[in-house]
């Protein structure tokens, strides 16, 4: 195929065109990996139904209908039973299409990559899926390959890793015969022109021929998987589970304590002779109504809203970071920026604009240099052929980094061309961050140097003076906030990781990169929310100390440190100083992962910012890694949170929104706990001093799973409060419960539990006549204890309706639960086995629901006082 494509062509560089990218596609198919197979409705109602409580919940319901049909139970229990597992199935159904659909949106914008490819002679930037075979891609540092092929030109170092687990870089370079013509055998990653889907460039550029796309490259099974491999289980995640497992083990040896307790009672009211007297109907009815008021206690222990809460939460958090720019790649990692006490940020284009303007350019007198100077023609030259930005078909100048692009801009498009022309390449050397610098070696000899003025400088033939002159201009450049860029250029020919002594210096260019007009306020935010930041940068240590100050991050008697410094100490020195620390300059990637490790290592939680190819491992390490939208696809890859505005307000933003999240959990506990342990607790009682059970299963279920799942929906929607970012970070290790969450709970389940006995033990008990009017208040008493507990819960403060418009949905919850427990009761009474109440009666379980409210007022006054004193 590419053999035909190009053999006849006299310029084979132009790439295909339109009419062969078509039949091309037609051919040999498109790049695009096929979707993960999204699972059916009907599977989602399997996972539903294979829960262990909703297999208890059909054990029971079974039991029931057996007993229903042999005329000693009524059938309407199990038949209500069945109803409302069929309602929580629907729900469990949607919920799963919907998170499912949640996650295939997030799926194909987090994939969403682009390459630059020559059609038609032309660069073109295109989608990474409509690459085909025949295409010649633009390959370079930091990029991903995304399809198989071989190099054509340039040279590059690739890394494997993502898909065979080496991490040593192998070099590729063009094999003679092979240019466009044949391809060569591609049974090895370590050939030397072959280039697989799924790699990386570490450093370096070239071009490369496509050969396979989509799934007929080498890798593309693996690819496919890589794409559908479900995420581990988070902390929290395993911490609710435990909690579920912890609650539900009391909850069955409860049921068994009781269902023993009340066998050996019935049996000793009676006499031994006269329980199992009547026939075996009559021995299977009782035995049947102890094992069904048992199996009631299992069902009131089981907080079985849980995972739906982590779900509905996760995905509403999701959809609202990317209305602020924040797009949770791994969604699993939301909960963890709660813990975020350090942030490790980037300067250029995270701190400022990252929109880089040229303001200086100096020689080594520290005179400006204008294009009239004599060195400005070497200028030119060392910025057009030592740049990998560049002009586009349109002018527009493409690629690079912020530097390079702004430095390309001092020269015009039509000089770019000439000198690019001109001056072919002999060989050249992509920036590294461990020498920092690029070089560039042309056709006749000469060498164009770009770098950091402390690595070149040194090399060049001044004396000692006017380089001390020219050090002392420089600094005055970075007090200003400039970054410092010198070109030097040699007769020699380019020796790579090696500078000669004799350069010849042409000039200093000072950048200017302001801060972000939002970031002082988001620094100041973060401050306040007990969150140290730390600037890691390029910059030289003066630079990086005027952008530290002006962002107020740094101020008189904070520690700045140079990589070289921080390389030199210990890690107990290093440990010493991080609460101090506030920047590094000049920071290298084995000093971010460094930091990172360290930090973690006492007790902190970090968050690191990355763009690099070689930030990558820092991002991996971190407790939560922000990659850059403008940064590499390396980069990008091993974060968990992508900027699309690359801007250090939306990191801060992001954990405001992490703190909602574990906040809008709370609550949700701090709401369903006190249900489920004091039904437990009077599930196990009441058998014991009164006959019957507490309520029926049916009514147990309708409040623990459709009145929970209602309002972990109502939980969910809870907005960002601004004293969340008032509060210090959660401490790793702290437990589940936080911020005074088990104080709430215990006070709250005492509450529910003295209300129930006042309602079933006391003379009020008497008010209810009948066993079903008891029931049915002990029912409608728990319905609206849990509506008013959920008006303490969201809110600290005593008016329980501050903010309460900023979330409707938990009102129009609210109000709906009010109004389905009056329905139930006066309406479907027939269906869960309740009666209707009269005016007095109703005003009694009412006032007796509202008393939650006065006790959860106290506990906040004196919560208040606490803190005052």
């Amino acid at each position: 195929m590419i053999f035909q494509i190009y053999k006849k062509r006299r310029n084979k560089m132009n790439g295909l065109n339109e009419k062969e990218v078509l039949k091309s596609r037609e051919q040999h198919g498109s790049n695009k990996l096929p979707e993960p197979k999204l699972k059916k409705w009907y599977e989602f109602a399997k996972e539903a139904l294979s829960e262990k409580i909703t297999l208890i919940l059909i054990a029971i319901a079974a039991l029931q209908l057996v007993l229903g049909i042999m005329g000693v139970m009524d059938l309407s229990d199990p038949i209500m039973i069945l109803v409302v597992l069929g309602i929580v199935t629907a729900i469990a159904i949607k919920t799963g299409l919907g998170v499912q659909k949640s996650a295939a949106e997030l799926r194909a914008k987090t994939s969403l990559r682009y390459c630059d490819v020559i059609r038609d002679g032309k660069v073109q930037t295109i989608n990474k899926d409509d690459l085909v075979v025949g295409d010649i891609v633009c390959i370079g540092m930091g990029q991903e390959i995304f399809a198989d092929g071989y190099i054509i030109e340039g040279k590059v170092s690739v890394n494997n890793a993502a898909i065979n687990g080496e991490t040593k870089e192998c070099l590729k370079t063009p094999v003679e015969g092979y240019k466009h013509v044949k391809t060569t055998s591609t049974d090895a990653y370590t050939n030397q022109n072959s280039l697989f889907a799924g790699t990386t460039v570490m450093s370096g550029e070239g071009k490369m021929i496509v050969t396979d796309v989509g799934i007929n490259t080498v890798n593309g099974d693996t690819l496919v998987k890589m794409q559908t491999l479900e995420s581990p289980k988070t902390a929290l995640d395993i911490a609710l589970d435990n909690l579920s497992d912890f609650i539900s083990k009391w909850g069955t040896i409860a049921a068994v304590v009781t269902f023993i307790v009340l066998t050996i009672s019935g049996i000793l009211q009676v006499g031994f002779g006269a329980y199992f007297d009547g026939g075996i109907l009559n021995i299977i009815q009782k035995i049947a109504q102890n094992f069904s008021i048992a199996l009631t206690i299992i069902v009131a222990a089981v907080p079985e809203g849980l995972p739906l809460i982590v779900k509905l939460v996760t995905k509403q958090n999701v959809k609202t970071m990317e209305r602020f720019n924040i797009l949770a790649k791994n969604p699993n990692k939301i909960p963890e920026l709660a813990y975020v006490d350090i942030i490790c940020t980037d300067k250029t284009g995270t701190l400022t604009t990252g929109v880089m303007t040229p303001k200086k350019i100096i020689d080594m007198f520290g005179n400006d240099i204008n294009k009239n100077s004599e060195v400005w023609g070497d200028i030119e030259k060392n910025i057009c052929l030592n740049n990998s930005a560049k002009f586009d078909s349109e002018n527009n100048i493409t690629g690079g980094n912020s530097i390079d692009r702004a430095i390309l801009s001092l020269v015009s498009s039509e000089k770019y061309a000439e000198i690019q022309t001109e001056y072919p390449i002999k060989s050249r050397q992509a920036f590294n961050s461990e020498y920092k610098y690029s070089a560039y070696t042309t056709q006749n000899g000469v060498t164009y140097y770009k770098g950091a003025p402390e690595k070149l400088i040194k090399h060049c033939n001044l004396n000692t003076e006017d380089k001390d002159n020219l050090n002392n201009d420089i600094k005055s450049m970075t007090k200003n906030s400039m970054r410092c860029i010198a070109l030097t250029k040699s007769n020699e020919d380019l020796k790579e990781s090696e500078l000669p002594d004799d350069m010849t210096f042409l000039g200093i260019i000072g950048v200017v990169d302001p801060v972000r007009e939002e970031v002082p306020q988001a620094v100041k935010m973060a401050h306040e929310a007990g969150i140290q930041v730390i600037e890691i940068t390029g910059d030289c240590i003066e630079t990086a100390v005027a952008v530290a100050k002006e962002c107020g991050i740094y101020k008189d008697g904070d520690v700045a440190l140079t990589n070289d410094e921080f390389e030199k100490m210990s890690d107990e020195e290093v440990k010493n100083i991080i609460p101090s620390l506030r920047v590094i300059s000049r920071c290298s990637p084995n000093t971010k992962l460094r930091l990172v490790t360290l930090a973690q290592e006492i007790g902190k939680s970090v968050a690191m910012t990355g763009d690099g190819v070689n930030d990558s491992p820092a991002l991996k390490r971190a407790d939560v890694g922000f990659g850059m939208q403008s940064g590499s696809d390396v980069a990008k890859e091993a974060s968990d949170i992508i900027l699309t505005d690359d801007n250090f307000a939306s990191i801060v933003k992001g954990i405001e929104l992490g703190r909602t999240f574990m906040h809008n959990i709370m609550m949700f506990l701090e709401f369903q706990l006190p249900i489920n342990i004091s039904l437990l607790i009077l599930s196990v009682i009441y058998p014991m001093l009164a006959t019957g059970a507490l309520l029926a299963s049916v009514q147990i279920l309708i409040v623990n799973i459709i009145m929970d799942s209602l309002n972990s929906l109502s939980f969910g929607g809870e907005p960002p409060k601004e004293e969340y970012m008032t509060e210090k970070p959660i401490k790793k290790g702290s437990g589940l419960f936080i911020r005074g969450a088990k104080k709430r709970i215990t006070i709250s389940t005492v509450a529910f539990v003295v209300l129930y006995a006042i309602i079933t033990f006391t003379p009020i008990a008497n008010m209810f006549a009948t066993e079903t009017e008891a029931i049915t208040a002990r029912f409608a008493l728990l319905c609206f204890m849990a509506v008013f507990n959920g008006f303490n819960i969201r809110t600290e403060h005593i008016n329980l309706f501050e903010g309460i418009s900023k979330n409707k949905l938990f009102s129009i919850i609210a109000a709906g639960i009010v109004v389905m427990t009056f329905f139930l009761c006066n309406i479907a009474q027939n269906l869960i086995k309740v009666t209707a109440l009269d005016l007095k009666q109703w005003i009694v379980v009412i006032l007796l629901s509202f008393i939650v409210i006065p006790i959860d007022i106290v506990r906040k006054l004196c919560v208040k006082s606490k803190k005052q004193n």
